[in-house]
């Protein structure tokens, strides 16, 4: 509830700036070459089941999730809130049932974006930003079986708090009512050490005994639309 609340302000901040020739926007992104040390976790926790058959599925492949925002372009500053996903998946089933061990990484962004004018054309326009990120994000680790109808289901919950920064190439070709949006760039987090929910000062520990980091730091792609608002 409380991210619903923060996006509710968000857009009534967005509304109230309106006047100040501004747009609103809204991406779908792809991260990429991300959460390398939620991949050496999820890898080491699947190896420790030794069941025939037991594959890895997905791990981390990609983060994914749409974001909204509003650019102020008297200050060319951007504001944005983005809510994104990534997991892993191993699981092994025969005749007698099933085994699945799931991970789920939900992140929620507020950042802001300064821009630089690179270059203008005919049709069209680039342009460079900085950004300034913080991401609240929870993990949630599942293990589930059902064997000769057995079942059993546990769940464990973690928590993180991410700073980061960025670099961030953004495209932009005008149509009548819309402007569409590429964007290309690159993020870097510092912190992101996972606690559990439950017990603060409790860390994800890997099996070095390293703390297990969030690692959102990446690759980024992105397509949106934005919406021109009149003085």
């Amino acid at each position: 509830m409380k991210y619903i609340f923060s996006l509710v302000i968000f857009l009534v901040f967005s509304l109230n700036v309106s006047a100040q020739n501004s747009e609103i926007f809204t991406d779908f992104g792809i991260g990429l070459l991300s959460h390398q040390p939620l991949k050496t976790f999820h890898e080491d926790l699947s190896e420790q089941l030794t069941i025939e058959g037991f594959e890895t599925t997905d791990n981390y492949g990609i983060n994914y999730g749409f974001s909204i925002g509003f650019k102020i372009n008297s200050i060319k500053t951007s504001f944005f809130f983005q809510n994104k996903v990534a997991g892993a998946k191993s699981s092994v089933a025969d005749f007698s049932g099933y085994i699945r061990l799931t991970d789920e990484l939900r992140g929620y962004t507020f950042g802001g974006i300064y821009e630089f004018d690179i270059q203008q054309f005919k049709k069209g326009s680039l342009s460079f930003g900085v950004k300034g990120l913080i991401t609240s994000s929870k993990l949630i680790v599942k293990s589930e079986s059902n064997i000769a109808n057995s079942f059993d289901n546990d769940v464990l919950n973690f928590r993180s708090i991410d700073f980061g920064s960025g670099a961030i190439m953004i495209y932009r070709y005008p149509l009548k009512v819309i402007t569409l949006r590429a964007t290309l760039g690159a993020d870097f987090y510092i912190g992101g050490k996972l606690k559990f929910e439950d017990m603060k000062e409790a860390h994800l520990l890997d099996s070095d005994g390293n703390k297990v980091t969030t690692g959102w730091s990446g690759l980024n792609l992105g397509i949106g639309i934005a919406i021109p608002l009149a003085n």
